[in-house]
């Protein structure tokens, strides 16, 4: 009973300090301020959370919860047709909804981090090959993409797909954003409908 009380309250304060980090900032979120924000006294978020680094740890963690459910359409279209659709996989990883999923400008700074935080560093990683990962079991269940090199699929893919949203981000013009976001589509199909070659085989 007292671990579920502690997780409810630990999840609460991690999603204050997110929601006040999309309004304020992540480095304007401090401690007193999350308080403030949650009619919590700064004390009692400091008995689950001694410092900003490790709320930004779970905030992380967070994020990859998030993020995980984007492919939450797919795996349940794999688990009933039996096959991956590749153009639907396609459309998911390129959707916006990673923007409603999480917000960019909280993900990048705490993205920032990583070059002076080596704790942060490690999360980011952690949250990166889970991404993958669950990409990679998604393409073992479909017949085709299982007999390719599919951690080594699922790595391309991702370094196009997240390449392709740190440079949209820049692009303000419409126009200018779908051709460059179709290009980037077009490099992820063709990759997943590519023949099986001595390279891509497991």
């Amino acid at each position: 009973m007292k671990r579920k009380i502690r997780q409810e309250r630990e999840s609460e304060i991690i999603e204050g300090f997110y929601q006040l980090a999309k309004e304020v900032g992540l480095e304007n979120a401090s401690i007193a301020k999350i308080g403030k924000h949650l009619d919590m006294p700064p004390s009692l978020i400091m008995h689950y959370f001694p410092s900003k680094d490790l709320l930004i740890q779970d905030l992380i963690r967070y994020i990859l919860e998030n993020y995980q459910l984007i492919y939450e359409p797919i795996i349940e279209h794999i688990n009933v047709a039996g096959v991956l659709d590749v153009h639907a996989l396609v459309e998911r990883l390129f959707s916006r909804e990673w923007n409603l999923l999480f917000d960019d400008g909280v993900f990048y700074s705490c993205y920032a981090m990583i070059f002076r935080d080596s704790s942060v560093r490690g999360a980011y990683k952690e949250l990166h090959l889970a991404l993958r990962k669950t990409l990679e079991d998604i393409l073992n269940q479909d017949v085709d993409q299982a007999q390719k090199n599919t951690r080594q699929l699922a790595e391309q893919i991702f370094v196009v797909v997240e390449g392709a949203y740190y440079y949209l981000a820049m692009i303000d013009d419409e126009r200018e954003y779908q051709e460059k976001l179709n290009f980037f589509k077009k490099q992820v199909l063709d990759l997943l409908e590519s023949e099986v070659d001595a390279d891509m085989r497991k």
